[in-house]
């Protein structure tokens, strides 16, 4: 199915998670862009218009938790997917995220949320 473009941020610190989920999405007709921490993110949402974000949690000095609080501050409709490989839910939804997914990511899964997270900005 063509997304007719949406373009989704994908934020991890892990190269080959961003490489997976890029070639995986893109395949499904999002556009996407990566970013390899909060800093860089950050600086790509200040400029750029995202329909989704996903961001992971464990990353160098601000995590994903933390990023969540900041989109929120500057981006408060953006849909935002929080992913782990530990248990965060709780901590990311607090923080103001949409949806919740825990590593390993099935990749039929993330695409349901995807479309979920779409209807949100509908």
């Amino acid at each position: 199915m063509h997304r007719n473009g949406r373009r989704v941020l994908v934020v991890d610190d892990d190269v080959l998670i961003r490489k997976l989920l890029e070639t995986f999405l893109s395949f499904h007709g999002y556009k996407v862009q990566c970013a390899s921490n909060a800093k860089e993110a950050l600086k790509l949402i200040a400029t750029e218009n995202y329909d989704v974000l996903i961001t992971d949690y464990a990353m160098p000095e601000v995590n994903g938790i933390e990023l969540t609080k900041k989109i929120r501050s500057i981006a408060s409709s953006l849909p935002i997917i929080g992913i782990s490989g530990t248990a965060r839910e709780q901590e990311f939804m607090g923080a103001g995220a949409n949806f919740f997914m825990e590593k390993p990511i099935a990749l039929n899964a993330l695409k349901e949320t995807l479309e979920k997270a779409e209807e949100l900005r509908a």
